[in-house]
């Protein structure tokens, strides 16, 4: 599903960012190069996690949900866990790897993060273009959510 509308946009980066979706969002900057708030996404799936917390929310406890299992792939850094693992960091925050950024950017969507990310420059070492992001602290919202939020979530607990 294509998302536009700047409030489903935030949800859907929420939603990422707590490993309940899938999605891809639109990295926005602005023509001066800075980094701004995105303007659309694309949800490709609901993750297990998700389909979990729907039935969490229906009621329905424990119960396994009925969607057929995906096969295993190669877990990817997920935002939530990179927000708890930051949790007691220093600030500011330099991060170069690019899983990490990726994570900082659902974070900075979601509201979780106040950040800079740049776009890719070169770096003097004379290695390929690569983003920069500086994690300027947590918000907030964010420190609600780890407090909120258990880690490991229960459904990544058990497998």
């Amino acid at each position: 599903m294509h998302v536009t509308d700047a409030h489903d946009v935030r949800r859907v980066s929420v939603l990422k960012a707590t490993s309940l979706i899938e999605a891809s969002i639109d990295p926005a900057f602005d023509p001066g190069g800075n980094y701004r708030l995105a303007q659309a996404a694309l949800v490709v799936c609901i993750t297990d996690e998700g389909y979990a917390e729907i039935a969490r929310m229906r009621g329905h406890g424990d119960e396994t949900p009925s969607k057929p299992p995906k096969p295993a792939k190669k877990k990817s850094l997920e935002p939530m866990a990179y927000l708890h693992r930051i949790e007691h960091s220093p600030f500011p925050l330099r991060v170069e790897e690019p899983e990490e950024i990726n994570c900082i950017e659902a974070l900075k969507q979601a509201g979780f993060v106040d950040a800079s990310i740049s776009p890719a420059l070169n770096w003097k070492d004379g290695s390929a273009p690569r983003e920069l992001a500086i994690v300027r602290r947590i918000t907030p919202f964010g420190r609600a959510a780890l407090v909120r939020g258990k880690w490991p979530p229960p459904a990544a607990a058990t497998r």
